[in-house]
């Protein structure tokens, strides 16, 4: 098992400084922005940062990271939209293979789940061999693709992309994993395939069973509760990459509720 947060990568080691901040917590797992999550702006490379950042992980306790995607990319839409979405998505797959990032994770978006699909693909055919492209699961209101699990299976089966699974979104979306966490792993096993899930976004809800309101609260003290240290001792996720994107002031809170419901340290 691998664990951490969604780190920063603010100051003068850029990329790498969300590795540094792994480091000080003593965490074996990242996530980061490649660029402004609320911008279409890319973020080029600085000279020699590739390779201090794939420096630090040689050296470092980190052995898996994640990029998730701007929050503007929408692979339903139409139009100019669509093709933002998919040339910004492809930026991040080709920072992650030049960085050496194990994942890209994205919200599939809303419109047609079909529109989804060929966004995904073609942003793969774009930037070919770089990490595992991740589609996250989402909290689901409106015409957003990837609120039930069997959708996501449907978006992903017959090609190379996988499965993000985000505990607040699954509880928003409806999964009853306050009360049943182990039948939720269940049904996503059952639908998906816990092999084409190598990234769990660990995070608690402010929001209601259902609600649709994608709001993370801390571990343990959100709508989930206690209940969620069932999906860190579940055995069938042991060698899954857990990254928590709870508020960013209270790290050490959760990292300490973490390893003490993981019975680590």
């Amino acid at each position: 098992m691998h664990y951490g947060f969604h780190n920063s990568i603010s100051g003068r080691r850029g990329y790498a400084a969300a590795l540094d901040r792994a480091e000080e917590l003593g965490t074996t797992a990242a996530q980061l922005f490649a660029k402004s999550p609320r911008s279409w702006r890319t973020r080029s490379l600085r000279p020699g940062e590739a390779e201090a950042f794939r420096d630090a992980l040689a050296i470092g306790l980190v052995r898996r990271t994640a990029i998730h995607a701007s929050y503007l990319v929408n692979l339903g839409a139409d139009g100019e939209l669509w093709e933002k979405s998919v040339f910004s998505l492809a930026d991040d797959l080709e920072k992650a293979a030049l960085l050496g990032v194990d994942y890209v994770v994205v919200h599939p978006g809303s419109g047609p789940a079909e529109r989804v699909r060929e966004g995904a693909l073609k942003a793969l055919m774009l930037a070919p061999g770089g990490p595992w492209l991740l589609l996250e699961n989402v909290a689901g209101r409106g015409r957003k693709v990837g609120r039930r699990f069997e959708e996501l299976a449907d978006l992903i089966a017959g090609t190379p992309l996988g499965v993000a699974f985000d505990t607040c979104h699954a509880f928003a979306a409806g999964y009853p994993l306050h009360d049943d966490p182990a039948g939720v792993i269940d049904e996503l096993d059952r639908t998906v395939g816990l092999e084409r899930v190598p990234l769990v976004h660990l995070n608690d809800s402010v929001g209601a069973l259902g609600s649709g309101v994608d709001h993370h609260a801390n571990l343990g003290e959100g709508q989930i509760g206690a209940a969620l240290a069932g999906i860190v001792r579940d055995a069938r996720l042991a060698d899954k990459t857990f990254i928590m994107e709870t508020p960013k002031e209270a790290d050490v809170h959760n990292l300490a509720t973490f390893r003490r419901w993981a019975g680590i340290g």
